[in-house]
């Protein structure tokens, strides 16, 4: 924090800050980013930081100018305002302390779920009623699959309607919820601390498989051997998270 520190100017401070911000946004955001590139740029262009474009543009305008201009007798030709200063303070707290995707996530005590056990008929009327498209198939709070219309069509097209009574249960499903068996879509696990913005990028078809990326499950690591914490959806993310 600058207030902590020893500084000659505002631009001092200014500049600073500034360094932090790049700094904090190569951490956060653009891990893989070369030493050259222009991380404020980039920035700008982050969805979650929309609302920060026109001023982190404008900060990028004044930090040139405070590089590339000469010191008039060792003072900055142009000093920024403490208010500029505060405002810069702001932005690297904020990409210092992303949104994380799970603050959006539907909770693992909230998600509608399903076992094994479970009758079809009962899943299938609770997704019509509340219009939803997959449910998570839980044993023992790990994921092993996930009921959806697709897996109902692509049962029913290898055996017949007859086959499924009232009294079915998902088990009878087995081989077809298996998340790597769907045919149009898929699921992928993330750390529970994952930011939003790392989430958000995961939403796109799979341009080698053609399928579409349904549900994100998040668990402590990201592996889908352990306890499901929570999941989002593309619909869920736009619905809840901010600046999409």
């Amino acid at each position: 924090m600058y207030e902590t520190e020893h500084f000659a100017s505002n631009g001092d401070r200014f500049l600073e800050l500034y360094r932090q911000l790049e700094r904090e946004g190569k951490r956060v955001y653009f891990p893989d980013a070369q030493d050259n590139e222009n991380i404020i740029g980039r920035l700008m262009n982050v969805p979650q930081l929309k609302a920060l474009k026109d001023d982190l543009d404008y900060c990028r305008v004044v930090r040139n100018f405070l590089v590339h201009n000469p010191k008039v007798n060792g003072e900055y030709a142009v000093t920024p305002s403490d208010k500029l200063v505060e405002f810069m303070q702001r932005c690297v707290d904020q990409i210092r302390d992303p949104a994380r995707a799970m603050d959006y996530a539907i909770k693992r005590r909230n998600m509608y779920t399903a076992a094994l056990s479970s009758r079809v008929v009962d899943v299938i009327r609770h997704m019509h009623k509340n219009g939803f498209t997959h449910v998570p198939i839980i044993e023992d709070n790990k994921l092993i699959g996930v009921f959806s219309a697709n897996v109902l069509f692509g049962y029913l097209a290898g055996t017949s309607l007859s086959e499924i009574t009232i009294d079915a249960k998902i088990e009878q499903f087995i081989d077809h919820i298996a998340l790597h068996n769907h045919t149009n879509e898929y699921f992928t696990f993330i750390r529970s601390d994952a930011t939003l913005y790392e989430v958000s990028k995961l939403f796109k078809i799979d341009k080698r498989s053609m399928k579409q990326l349904c549900a994100i499950f998040f668990t402590e690591n990201g592996r889908s051997t352990e306890d499901v914490a929570g999941m989002m959806t593309p619909y869920s993310l736009l619905r809840d998270a901010p600046e999409f």
